[in-house]
């Protein structure tokens, strides 16, 4: 299928909704912890209730499981409401894990302790799916539900090999987000364009308004993986038009091309620019101070952030916006991607695997449940039937970069990713060699062509290993590109 018809049916509908065509990741570590702390406890409760009553069958606890802290609070009220009024004798027990998702799904596969529900994340789908880890959903569907979400099955995407894994019901790209007030304080007319002009206007802001303890730029580089795929990592991929540094025309990786951002967010993220700190920085914190005026911009997911600072950290919306990444030189070669969101994969493994579809369709798959989530902020709905009738926050109305626009489409996976199972790359991943350069001494030139080369070699590896195949697209567009 190619990307023009997944995203013409995108565009459809966000048009249909009469506006304009446009993970939360991870928290403190406290947060996280009493988070994990009160799932632990919820979960032990609702296993001895179960137990108790398991002898008359009376009660089945489905546990699921998220990573999203910007909707917690409404999926927990609609939880509370199915478990207070369902016939089906289920108990859903929800638990939040926010910046250690992937290990605990990790710690779980191991263990044999797997949830019965998870929130889609593209990591835990891409290292399980090749293990029969996720239900196939398509024999689960009525005729009402394809009708909902049928314009949301995309093979090549959620469907591979005829078998549908996750339904997304939201969309979700990265921009940069930046406080307006700081702009016109300093005298900045307009958001940048370029990466240049991005740095040279956080420098602006640190140079004047530091003393204030406000800074021009921020991103939660504690965790690399977290700060650089919702930021760096996407600017290239418009920038270079090749995805994670794949160049899908000619089958091979070439990370050379990064040198140029690379350079500048070694600035960007210097004394002259960054926020205190932020090599420590969790998102949740770094929100806390954009909502209280201390930094000029950051980058971040456009389905977060709404329902963030709307119900986690109020802020007055007419104080941010959002626009398009900037890149090196304003270079766009290529389209960055688009993700669907508030999908949910069942555990194939599970024996209440029959009773966790029915938990998903009543509840996450439920019209008026995909409308309140939408009118309430949390995502950018891509459900026609769901754009028809919502009435969304005026944020989305007003900020036409949180919608899905013409520079967002889906992307094919890299090798790194579709054979995140079985391909192995020798020493640090990209993410942590980027960090050796902008916060370390490495060379960039001689570092990026050791990552280029250590790729390869475990691509090439994994391909004589039986694990991975070629992914090569003959006269593969970046500005046009498709699944493969």
């Amino acid at each position: 299928m190619k990307l023009k018809k997944a995203g013409a049916v995108i565009m459809t509908a966000v048009m249909a909704a009469g506006i304009l065509a446009g993970c939360s990741g991870g928290s403190e570590s406290a947060g996280t912890n009493t988070a994990q702390t009160t799932a632990a406890g919820n979960t032990t409760a609702a296993q001895t209730e179960a137990a108790a009553l398991s002898g008359s069958g009376e009660v089945i606890v489905i546990n699921v499981w998220s990573k999203d802290r910007h909707d917690a609070t409404y999926v927990q009220e609609k939880i509370d409401e199915y478990n207070a009024t369902n016939t089906n004798n289920i108990q859903i027990n929800y638990q939040l894990y926010t910046d250690n998702y992937v290990q605990a799904v990790d710690m779980a596969v191991q263990s044999d302790e797997m949830p019965d529900i998870l929130v889609y994340q593209e990591q835990v789908f891409d290292k399980y799916v090749s293990a029969g880890q996720w239900a196939d959903l398509n024999p689960y569907l009525d005729d009402d539900m394809r009708s909902l979400l049928g314009s949301s099955i995309f093979p090549g995407y959620n469907e591979l090999d005829g078998k549908l894994y996750f339904i997304p019901t939201t969309g979700t790209t990265c921009r940069l987000f930046y406080n307006k007030e700081i702009f016109e304080r300093v005298g900045i007319q307009n958001p940048p364009e370029t990466l240049e002009e991005m740095v040279e206007d956080a420098k602006r802001i640190t140079s004047e308004l530091s003393g204030e303890g406000i800074y021009g730029f921020a991103e939660n580089m504690k965790s690399a993986s977290s700060g650089l795929g919702r930021s760096m990592i996407v600017g290239l991929q418009r920038e270079t038009g090749a995805p994670f540094g794949y160049d899908f025309a000619k089958g091979e990786y070439d990370f050379s091309t990064w040198a140029d951002t690379l350079r500048l967010w070694k600035e960007l993220l210097s004394d002259e620019c960054a926020f205190p700190g932020c090599e420590s920085l969790d998102i949740d914190p770094l929100r806390t101070q954009f909502a209280a005026g201390k930094i000029g911009m950051y980058m971040s997911y456009t389905h977060a952030e709404p329902g963030v600072y709307q119900n986690q950290f109020p802020m007055d919306s007419e104080k941010w916006d959002c626009v398009p990444i900037p890149t090196a030189g304003g270079k766009a070669l290529g389209k960055q991607y688009f993700s669907g969101t508030s999908g949910y994969m069942l555990n194939a493994k599970s024996v209440n695997v029959d009773k966790a579809f029915q938990v998903y369709k009543d509840i996450f798959a439920n019209k008026d449940f995909l409308i309140g989530y939408y009118e309430g902020g949390f995502g950018v709905s891509i459900v026609p039937e769901v754009i028809e009738a919502a009435k969304p926050s005026e944020d989305f109305q007003n900020k036409k970069w949180l919608l899905i626009s013409d520079i967002d489409t889906l992307l094919p996976k890299p090798p790194h990713t579709a054979f995140a199972a079985g391909m192995v790359v020798e020493g640090e991943d990209l993410y942590k060699t980027c960090e050796s350069i902008y916060y370390g001494d490495a060379d960039i030139e001689s570092t990026l062509q050791d990552l280029t080369d250590r790729y390869n070699k475990g691509y090439q590896d994994a391909i004589q290993n039986g694990v991975a195949s070629e992914i090569k697209i003959d006269g593969y567009d970046p500005m046009n590109p498709t699944l493969n």
